[in-house]
């Protein structure tokens, strides 16, 4: 894929994270009128475009199921559930906050699925000169990176990973601008007040490259698989929910050769791409 081609993807990344901050704005004032009845899904605001469009095709074949999706930032919706929310499924942006949450017994174990994953990118702002891989974050000219934090988001645990198998982890560590949100540091990026950042790239969208070429940033270099762990994007049912068979039928449907296109065509490789 050509490097316009994955900034297309990125600048889609970040238009859907924006689409669902603005739909976690929405939601919070709902919230603050109703209490959502039925099934009730906590799912990361990066993947609203994909799981909207799934839980639209969900409705149309299960009319009968009341299905209601709360979008906020992963790190915000684990803090709710161990402030005592007790959503039916959660949805996680990678292992991490999956991991969390099991590990702390409010998901199921025996239900976690994963249904689609991601790669990883260095990008740049283009006033950014001299960089060209990423070997070249080392360089002296390179002065702040931005990173989400790898103790609270997958995207950071997985660049932290990739980081340090290519031995650049150390290296590069008083350079890194670690930001509690994902999308903070792609913000820092995407404003040019950083000099490179590390994020997710969404699956191949081989549209409109001259896009690519009117914007503020570019595509430094894709990390190799082989240099991290497979970003596992999963989902599971908590252990207290009083919806587990509505939760069982959307998890089925979720994993189903159907649901994995549609997330295909909306940002997110389906979960054959793991490896």
């Amino acid at each position: 894929m050509s490097r316009a081609a994955q900034l297309v993807i990125v600048l889609l990344l970040i238009a859907v994270v924006a689409m669902g901050a603005l739909v976690v704005a929405r939601s919070r004032g709902q919230d603050q009128q109703a209490a959502p009845t039925g099934a009730v899904i906590y799912a990361p605001c990066g993947m609203t475009s994909p799981l909207t469009t799934a839980a639209h095709l969900f409705r149309q074949t299960h009319p009968d199921i009341d299905l209601n999706i709360i979008y906020d930032n992963a790190i915000v919706l684990v803090r709710k559930i161990r402030a005592g929310d007790r959503p039916d499924i959660f949805i996680s942006p990678g292992e991490l906050e999956m991991r969390q949450m099991v590990d702390e017994g409010f998901v199921a174990p025996d239900t976690v699925r994963d249904f689609g994953t991601l790669d990883l990118v260095v990008f740049a702002p283009k006033k950014t000169q001299g960089l060209d891989t990423i070997q070249g974050l080392t360089k002296p000219g390179i002065r702040t990176i931005s990173l989400a934090h790898p103790d609270y988001n997958s995207v950071g645990y997985y660049g932290q990973k990739a980081l340090q198998s290519l031995g650049l982890w150390e290296p590069l560590k008083g350079k890194l601008l670690l930001r509690e949100y994902p999308l903070e540091a792609v913000t820092l990026v995407t404003q040019g007040q950083v000099d490179a950042g590390i994020t997710y790239l969404t699956c191949p969208l081989d549209t409109a490259p001259e896009k690519a070429d009117a914007s503020d940033v570019r595509i430094i270099e894709t990390f190799a698989r082989d240099s991290y762990p497979p970003v596992r994007c999963q989902i599971g049912i908590l252990k207290e929910s009083e919806h587990r068979d509505l939760a069982r039928q959307f998890i089925d449907f979720m994993v189903s050769d159907q649901a994995q296109e549609i997330i295909a065509v909306h940002g997110l490789l389906p979960a054959k791409e793991i490896k």
